[in-house]
C-alpha cells in the first residue's frame, strides 16, 4: 500500500512541475520584451550621462578659453575688484500732462442737486413726504419680506 502511495505522489508532483514549468508562447514573449525593455532603458540612461558629460566638458572648455582671451582687468589697488561701470539708458524727457482736478459727472447734469441744497431735494417731484411713513411702506420693493434685512 505505500509503494502505491508514493507512486500516487509522485506521478501528481511529475504532472504539477510538467503543467507549471512550460510557459505559453504569449507568456514567453512578453517576458522577453519586458526583459528587451529594461535593458534598453538602462543603455539608453548610460548613454545619456555620457553624452551630456561629454557636453559639460566642451562647454567648460570653450568657457576657459574665452576666458583667457579677455584682457586681464587692472585694479588701482591690488585685491581691489574692479566693477564695469554700466550706463544709464538713455530715455527721451517726457513733459507732463497738466493736471485738473476730476470732476464728478453726476454734478454737471442738468437737475442735479448741489451740496447744501437739500431742501430743493426733498420738493422735487415725485418725492415723498417725510412724515407719509404708510405711502412709503406701499412704495415697491419697500415692505420687508422674512428672512430679509
Amino acid at each position: 500500500m505505500n509503494k502505491k502511495l508514493i507512486l500516487a505522489g509522485a506521478i501528481l508532483l511529475a504532472a504539477l512541475v510538467g503543467l507549471t514549468a512550460y510557459k505559453t508562447k504569449e507568456q514567453q514573449q512578453q517576458e522577453i520584451a519586458n526583459a528587451i525593455a529594461m535593458k534598453l532603458d538602462e543603455y539608453r540612461m548610460l548613454k545619456q550621462e555620457e553624452c551630456t558629460a561629454r557636453i559639460n566638458a566642451e562647454a567648460r572648455r570653450r568657457f576657459d578659453e574665452y576666458v583667457a582671451s579677455l584682457p586681464p582687468a587692472t585694479s588701482g589697488k591690488p585685491g581691489k575688484v574692479v566693477k564695469p561701470k554700466q550706463s544709464k539708458p538713455t530715455t527721451p524727457a517726457v513733459t507732463p500732462m497738466p493736471q485738473t482736478p476730476p470732476q464728478d459727472p453726476q454734478k454737471q447734469r442738468g437737475g442735479a442737486v448741489q451740496e447744501g441744497n437739500v431742501e430743493q431735494q426733498k420738493q422735487r417731484g415725485g418725492a415723498v413726504p417725510q412724515g407719509d411713513v404708510e405711502q412709503q411702506k406701499k412704495r415697491g420693493g419697500a415692505i420687508k419680506v422674512e428672512g430679509g434685512n
